[in-house]
């Protein structure tokens, strides 16, 4: 009997405690405001690290800056699937005129651009080395467009065979392109050479700009 008139009176003390239910436990409580989403900024070419490099090919008024943001393995690139036993390194560019007074036309990413890395890591597939280097021929390359995130990877890219991009002045845009490489080439550190208006053919002479390792699988 004693241990049930304990138990009944601590019960009582409890339920009383506090004059009610807590706010924390309550549905539909107000005592947090809720927290809100980041909200999206379009990519700007400062935001990434680096320099970059000078894009200029034949016919373009006005060059443009240029840096990898981005790399991965893919098997298929704007709906190209890669050779049999090749594999995609695809690439994200951002891109913005040289000059800030002013904007670019007619720009295309697509056959352009070259990876590359020292030929110390062993065979370059089916190309022969290049002053040390192999390099690998950026094809397909996308449109470039004006993104309002950093989800450059979910975006839905279009071809850019036929096309080319007019870029206003101090505007970033973004475009991918695939450097198809055989999965027996180990790869070292990468770089992506552009064609320069001293250099506009010749692949070595091109000037480079980092690329980051690629993640996923091949």
């Amino acid at each position: 009997m004693v241990v049930g008139v304990v138990s009944a009176a601590l019960l009582t003390a409890c339920s009383s405690d506090g004059g009610g239910p807590q706010g924390d436990n309550t549905p539909g409580s107000t005592d947090e405001a809720p927290v809100s989403a980041p909200s999206a900024k379009p990519p700007a070419f400062e935001d990434f690290p680096g320099e970059g490099v000078v894009f200029t090919e034949a016919g373009m008024k006005v060059g443009v800056k240029t840096k990898a943001i981005d790399a991965t393995w893919k098997p298929e690139v704007l709906d190209t699937p890669a050779k049999p036993g090749h594999h995609y390194l695809v690439v994200w560019v951002a891109v913005t005129p040289a000059l800030a007074d002013r904007g670019a036309d007619k720009v295309s990413i697509n056959r352009e651009f070259y990876v590359r890395h020292k030929a110390t890591s062993g065979p370059c597939g089916a190309e022969s080395p290049i002053s040390g280097y192999c390099y690998f021929w950026g094809w397909p390359g996308s449109e470039l467009d004006a993104l309002e995130n950093d989800k450059w990877r979910e975006h839905r890219w279009e071809s850019g065979e036929y096309a080319r991009n007019d870029i206003k002045r101090g505007e970033t845009l973004i475009g991918q392109v695939g450097f198809e490489v055989a999965d027996t080439v180990e790869l070292g550190e990468l770089e992506l050479c552009v064609p320069t208006r001293e250099a506009l053919s010749d692949k070595s002479e091109f000037p480079c700009t980092p690329v980051k390792a690629p993640d996923g699988s091949r």
